[in-house]
């Protein structure tokens, strides 16, 4: 990114909103990214990448930093205890604790923040059984990865909990949808006891 503003003698950010689609680059800066990358500008304007023939190996990618230790914070994070909660809940939360985790530099300031272990496959591939997810900060909106804890159904200690992605909210349902197998569900927002943003690993980072 950095290396095609150089050559269009323009803002990284520009090139950032052509590459997510926010602005559409000019005929000239289209002309001079596909010459820069040695691809087929008629292509490139319709939204494909065609290599020239002359065309020289494409990097994966770029080291643009030096290889260090990532910062650490406090070890104050907790971690809630959860257990596989069966066909119709990704899992239970327990009501206990289950240890503790560092805090990522990007909510080292950030209140209420707590972690889990996600235990179902139903967001595979985003989320696989086992990973640690961290849950806080401001309130989710649709397009984010939410847990959602249900109150108590009669005879139960605790409610069912389930991670999904958030679609949308009204005053009566949560739409949400999960990757595996692919579906949407809707919650009564009635039985909803909780719902948590889980933070995206970026913000985790800082970035």
């Amino acid at each position: 990114m950095r290396h095609i503003a150089e050559h269009n003698d323009t803002d990284v950010a520009a090139v950032g909103n052509w590459e997510t689609g926010r602005n559409l680059p000019k005929t000239e800066n289209l002309l001079k990214t596909a010459a820069f990358l040695r691809v087929d500008p008629v292509a490139l304007g319709q939204g494909q990448v065609v290599f020239l023939d002359d065309a020289g190996p494409v990097a994966d990618a770029e080291i643009v930093t030096d290889s260090g230790p990532l910062p650490a914070g406090s070890q104050d994070i907790e971690v809630l205890g959860a257990a596989v909660g069966g066909d119709d809940g990704d899992f239970t939360f327990n009501g206990e604790p289950a240890g503790y985790v560092q805090r990522p530099p990007g909510v080292r300031n950030l209140p209420k923040v707590f972690a889990l272990h996600v235990l179902s496959d139903s967001m595979v591939p985003r989320y696989e059984p086992g990973d640690l997810i961290y849950c806080g900060g401001r309130d989710a909106v649709p397009g984010d990865h939410v847990v959602i804890e249900t109150f108590p159904e009669e005879n139960e200690k605790n409610g069912k909990a389930f991670i999904k992605k958030l679609v949308k909210r009204t005053a009566a349902e949560l739409v949400v949808e999960q990757y595996n197998p692919p579906k949407t569900l809707t919650f009564d927002r009635y039985a909803i006891k909780h719902v948590w943003r889980v933070i995206p690993l970026k913000e985790l980072l800082g970035y």
